[in-house]
């Protein structure tokens, strides 16, 4: 270190690591505090953008990228952003069509924009029928969180109807058009069946699937995450065509009853599958909860879906069969 020196007017005193020196005759003793060291000092972050050390605080969009690559112990994420959505169709298609031209119709409205922020219940659902749960990897993780299944509900029914209904009515005319997906539609592929059923179901079930009960839950979340009574989600699957499994018992409340008056109006239209499973399956909830707690006197149509006489229980067992065509 340098030393540092004071002229005075008689003796000059120098400042050393020992704090005294010898001058002339004279000892001089320097009993001032020595110098403090030099403090190398940096510019701090403001307190609102540093970065975390444990649990992160809540930053912008545009902080919270950034600092996403830095670990820590902790996180506050909530599951509202975490988890994307289901979608339609969200695996492979599989290759048993006729021709390319149907697999190409699905990749078409499968990502057209105006499509996908539908998000369609009916095809949602309509997918998770099959056995091999491959075929809808986003909709089966949702279905066994109330939580998840709610806030992929929020999107579905915050849709614009107007819009939605003319569209999936649309694409169930363009998918039976020989230069899409006519000759599979003819020979019954599972896949465009389950995409036509779907797509004509979506006023009935966007209708059932928006009903929320008196507490606000979704009624259709309730039902799927019933474990006192688990058939009580049957009942979302009559606008697909499929019918009620003897013996099924769902829960006998006000969700119900409101979900069954919904689909007793859109039965009487003959062209939809619920023309031909409403009626019994309307009988099978007067007889667990009670007479004319269901409309059951809806006059039906004479004509209805391709999978229109198809149980629940029967495509279940099928399934195996029909993953291995899609293979």
């Amino acid at each position: 270190m340098g030393r540092q020196q004071w002229n005075t007017a008689d003796i000059i005193v120098i400042r050393e690591p020992d704090h005294f020196v010898a001058v002339g005759s004279e000892l001089v003793f320097d009993r001032s505090e020595p110098p403090a060291r030099p403090l190398h000092l940096h510019a701090r972050q403001d307190s609102a953008s540093s970065l975390p050390t444990g649990i992160p605080a809540p930053t912008s969009s545009n902080q919270s990228a950034a600092s996403s690559t830095t670990s820590g112990p902790l996180s506050t994420d909530t599951p509202t952003q975490t988890t994307a959505l289901p979608s339609p169709f969200d695996s492979t298609l599989g290759n048993n069509f006729t021709t390319q031209s149907c697999p190409n119709f699905f990749q078409s409205f499968l990502s057209n924009t105006t499509f996908q922020h539908c998000l369609p219940l009916s095809l949602l659902l309509q997918r998770q029928l099959t056995v091999d749960p491959q075929t809808s990897n986003g909709f089966f993780a949702t279905a066994k969180s109330k939580v998840l299944l709610s806030q992929t509900l929020d999107v579905s029914c915050k849709a614009n109807f107007t819009i939605c209904a003319p569209l999936m009515a649309s694409l169930a005319q363009q998918l039976q058009l020989p230069a899409n997906c006519a000759s599979d539609f003819a020979m019954q592929n599972p896949t465009v069946l389950q995409a036509y059923n779907g797509l004509i179901a979506y006023p009935p079930l966007y209708h059932a699937g928006c009903l929320t009960d008196t507490g606000g839950q979704y009624c259709v979340a309730n039902a799927m995450t019933n474990a006192s009574s688990p058939t009580s989600s049957y009942i979302y699957y009559l606008p697909l065509g499929l019918q009620l499994p003897n013996g099924t018992k769902p829960a006998c409340n006000m969700c119900l009853q409101n979900t069954m008056a919904i689909f007793a109006t859109a039965a009487g239209n003959s062209s939809v599958p619920l023309s031909g499973d409403y009626t019994s399956a309307a009988q099978q909830v007067d007889a667990g909860c009670g007479t004319q707690f269901a409309e059951a006197s809806v006059e039906n149509g004479s004509s209805s879906s391709l999978l229109g006489s198809r149980s629940l229980y029967g495509f279940l067992m099928m399934g195996f069969l029909v993953t291995w065509l899609l293979a």
